[in-house]
Formats: C-alpha cells, structure tokens, sequence
C-alpha cells in the first residue's frame, strides 16, 4: 500500500471515530468535547508519522548530496594521482568511486518514492488540520445549539408538568362546582314539584285551609264578644248549646 492511501485511510479513520463518538450515551457536550480531543489526538500522530516519511527523504537527499561531494573530491583525487604517475593511488580512487556511483544510483531510484511519499504525508497533515481546524470553529456553534435544545426541551417539560397538574387535579374547579350545584338545586326543584301533587300533600293543604278558616271565625268571635270555649259548647249529641247568663259585673 502506497504513503498516500495509507495517510488517507488514517484521515478517514480518525473522521468515523470522530462521528462514531455521538452514537454514544453521554452528554452530548462531553462527546463533542471527545471527537475533538480525539481528532487532536489522530492530528498529533498523523503529523509524527509524516515528520519520519519527510525525514526520510530529507535524510536520503542529504546522503546523496554527500556521496556526490565524495565523488567529486575522489575523482579530483584520482586525476592528480594519474597525473602524477601514480596509478596504484589513482585506482584506490577509482575504486571508491565505484562503491560511491553504486550508492549514488540506489539512493537516485529511491528519492522520488520518497519524494511522493513525502508529498502525501504533507497533503494529509493538512487536510487533517484543516479538518480540525473547522471542528474547532463548529464546537462553539455547536454547544450553543446543544444549550438551546436544553432549554426548549425544559421549557416543553415545564409545559407538560403543567398541562399534567390541570388535567390530573383532584380538587374540582370552580366551574364544575357551579355546575354539580345547579343540578343538585334543579333537582330539588323538580322533586319539590312533583311532591306537590301527591294526595297526602293535597290532604295537608285541606287540613290547613280548615284551620286557617277556623281561626278567622275565632278572631270574630273574640271580637263580637261571643266567643265561648270548645268545653261550654259541646253537649249531648241533638241538642243545642245552653247558654250561661254572663256574670254580674
């Protein structure tokens, strides 16, 4: 597998443990806080591992550039050793050389897969910090969200604690009790009515009326001067009252 899609596994890695977070039961600003934390975390090693890839590079560059300044100053060397006569010191030379061009061309074909690899270690760091860098700029409009949400769902709970107690109350209302009230006194009413015309209410009326009538002739009686007690006049059954003289004044 190449650099580049090993960083870009990685990237898309850290992102689904990011998202992955929120599945959890938690308070929703601790995940958010987490997924951040874990992506710094992800961000942190991403950029580790690019820094040993980029190191590599630049260590195979700077290798190579030595091995090229060592060839130089052997193939100086080799053609003063010649000049000179010296062919044994001018081969010695010539060999180094030889080991150095084998080098040379090893570290020649490797630069560019360093090189590229390199280049994706850079390209997924940055994609990881701007990644991060606009989690970072969403959290604050994200748990403000999350405080607005609290407060809605307080406020609809405080709404349904109310809504319970009124629907729920035991103690009636002063309309249902105005209400019961007026049929209890209906009621009365019409069972008072209805008592009205039985025959011992009619009985109770007659008997009334007669001493009603009674006590009117009474009354007259008293003030005519003729009223005598119910004892003086009752007799013998067919015979008519006696009547005393009034005493001697």
């Amino acid at each position: 597998m190449s650099w580049g899609k090993l960083f870009k596994r990685a990237n898309s890695y850290a992102q689904a443990s990011a998202e992955a977070a929120f599945d959890a039961h938690a308070d929703p600003k601790v995940q958010v806080e987490q997924a951040i934390a874990g992506m710094q975390e992800h961000h942190r090693d991403l950029e580790a591992a690019a820094a040993q890839v980029i190191s590599q590079e630049k260590t195979a560059k700077m290798r190579l550039a030595d091995l090229s300044e060592q060839e130089a100053r052997y193939t100086k060397s080799a053609l003063a050793a010649k000049q000179q006569g010296n062919i044994d010191a001018a081969r010695t030379f010539a060999t180094k050389i030889a080991s150095l061009r084998d080098q040379i061309r090893s570290l020649t074909a490797q630069i560019p897969q360093l090189e590229q690899a390199a280049g994706d270690a850079r390209e997924a760091v940055q994609e990881s910090a701007d990644q991060l860098q606009q989690k970072l700029s969403e959290r604050s409009t994200i748990l403000a969200q999350i405080d607005q949400a609290r407060m809605q769902q307080q406020m609809a709970d405080s709404l349904k604690q109310v809504s319970d107690l009124t629907r729920s109350s035991d103690v009636p209302s002063f309309d249902e009790i105005k209400q019961k009230v007026a049929g209890q006194f209906a009621q009365a009413q019409a069972s008072a009515e209805l008592s009205s015309t039985s025959p011992e209410v009619q009985e109770m009326h007659a008997h009334h009326a007669e001493l009603t009538s009674e006590a009117d002739s009474i009354l007259a009686e008293l003030e005519s001067g003729t009223f005598q007690p119910a004892a003086l006049t009752t007799g013998e059954p067919g015979t008519s009252p006696q009547h005393q003289p009034p005493p001697a004044s």
